[in-house]
């Protein structure tokens, strides 16, 4: 494991906390998983390895928001040709409820992305405290995977 051999100190806690904390940035985020794992990688295995989790976890993140967010706007864009369609027959008619169907789903893509942010600063959190912490499916993978290991930890 990456941090049964280690203790981390507080350097290394704060560095893997402000990796895992980065999610708020969105898209930046990775950027600081990615320095703080270069910059940790033959310091501190238990930053290194928090810091490339929460790189990897927060890019997939991305393109999934990113993909979430897509399919809500084709969603939205559809839900608008009835209204175009009505607002040339009768000007005054309220919008129809696709309409607000298409409006009000919204709240799923910022749901994902509120979600995906908590679990990220639970991530901190859990870091700061010296915990070892793994994101679901993706801490066990690349524990095997063995991409997180430096050439000094092997």
């Amino acid at each position: 494991m990456a941090s049964q051999t280690e203790t981390p100190n507080v350097e290394s806690r704060l560095l893997a906390a402000l990796a895992h904390g980065s999610v708020v940035a969105q898209g930046l985020g990775v950027l600081v998983g990615v320095v703080v794992y270069t910059n940790q990688r033959d310091r501190s295995r238990y930053a290194a390895f928090q810091a490339l989790q929460a790189a990897i976890y927060q890019l997939f993140s991305l393109i999934i928001v990113v993909g979430i967010w897509i399919a809500w706007s084709v969603f939205y864009v559809i839900s608008l040709i009835p209204v175009i369609q009505q607002a040339e027959r009768t000007p005054d008619a309220p919008p129809p409820p696709i309409f607000w169907i298409g409006l009000g789903s919204m709240v799923i893509p910022c749901a994902i992305m509120v979600a995906i942010g908590l679990y990220g600063l639970w991530a901190g959190l859990q870091v700061w405290r010296a915990k070892d912490f793994r994101y679901a499916l993706l801490g066990a993978w690349l524990e095997r995977s063995g991409l997180w290991q430096t050439d000094s930890a092997l």
